[in-house]
């Protein structure tokens, strides 16, 4: 233990409010031990967070080839879209599908947060924008809304067909041909 080792056990105690300073050897040590342990852990933590800063801001800056977003009022919803078929009415078949409607970053509409791809009937449409929207029949009439907890008749489909639109929301996960739509019990 050198002088400088004991002048800074004594500066920290004195700094801590303490009367009494313990100058037992091995109390003293431990101490001394105790603060250069805390010491490096700050410096480790202080070095992984800069790291992680550099990181974040690298990947930030190539991600958007270190253009700046502008500010978040100014976002537009991506508005919600269907995966529709070629077939004017709903699936007869007649599975259940409990579940929510959301739309995903793309605006696709899906089962809640699955990977679950709705295939609505061609005459179907959506409006709203993807943090609240409705989807209405052939006749104009609204059979679901985002949120609220659905029963979703139809069933499951083997493979994505060329005739229907909105290839590009198709996830690797289940199809599910849309039939008739109520308010879960």
């Amino acid at each position: 233990m050198t002088t400088n080792d004991l002048r800074d056990l004594l500066r920290a105690t004195a700094a801590e409010g303490s009367n009494a300073v313990d100058l037992a050897e091995d109390a003293v040590a431990t101490r001394i031990r105790h603060r250069r342990t805390r010491s490096r852990r700050l410096a480790i933590g202080g070095a992984a967070l800069t790291a992680a800063v550099v990181i974040a801001g690298t990947t930030w800056a190539v991600n958007t080839g270190g253009e700046q977003s502008p500010p978040a009022a100014k976002h537009s919803t991506v508005p919600p879209r269907l995966v529709q078929s070629d077939f004017d009415g709903p699936s007869g078949m007649e599975a259940a599908l409990q579940t929510t409607l959301t739309a995903d970053a793309n605006g696709c509409v899906r089962a809640g947060q699955s990977d679950v791809t709705l295939v609505w009937p061609r005459d179907y449409t959506v409006r709203g924008d993807s943090k609240s929207f409705e989807i209405l029949d052939g006749t104009n009439k609204v059979v679901a809304r985002s949120g609220t907890l659905l029963t979703i008749g139809g069933g499951g489909a083997d493979h994505f067909m060329d005739t229907w639109t909105g290839r590009d929301c198709a996830t690797r996960g289940d199809i599910w041909m849309v039939g008739g739509i109520s308010a879960a019990r």
